[in-house]
């Protein structure tokens, strides 16, 4: 009889522990769109005279460690570490997301973009170099 006992409470706690995951999923996903939001926002317009008023950084990362995205952004000193901050936060949360599963046989670098001024505004350019 005890020994029943035992196994419904790992059951339980197996399934907690799976509510739990779902839940930390659903957790990160409206972390990461949230963020996303904020350095939309952040970023705003990205006003330039010209590219080398514009900075390039990688956000988030695949399962083979390159890039999920690429934000253009104008240099602004005070824009860059807020930016900079909530990038970094996006990209730990993928990497959570794959750490410990086997990276892809297939991986291949990732193509960083070029960084443009168009139209007096920070963008990402050609990437077919």
């Amino acid at each position: 009889m005890p020994r029943a006992h035992v196994v419904r409470v790992v059951s339980i706690g197996a399934a907690t522990l799976l509510a739990a995951s779902a839940l930390r999923a659903e957790d990160d996903a409206q972390a990461m769109a949230r963020l996303k939001r904020e350095i939309a926002a952040t970023v705003g317009d990205a006003i330039c005279g010209n590219a080398s008023f514009c900075r390039l950084l990688p956000m988030g990362s695949d399962a083979c460690g390159n890039p999920t995205a690429w934000i253009a952004f104008n240099n602004a000193p005070d824009l860059k570490p807020v930016i900079e901050t909530k990038a970094a936060e996006y990209t730990f949360i993928e990497e959570e997301q794959h750490r410990g599963k086997a990276k892809p046989a297939d991986c291949k670098p990732g193509v960083i973009p070029k960084l443009a001024c168009v139209n007096h505004r920070c963008t990402l350019g050609d990437t077919s170099y």
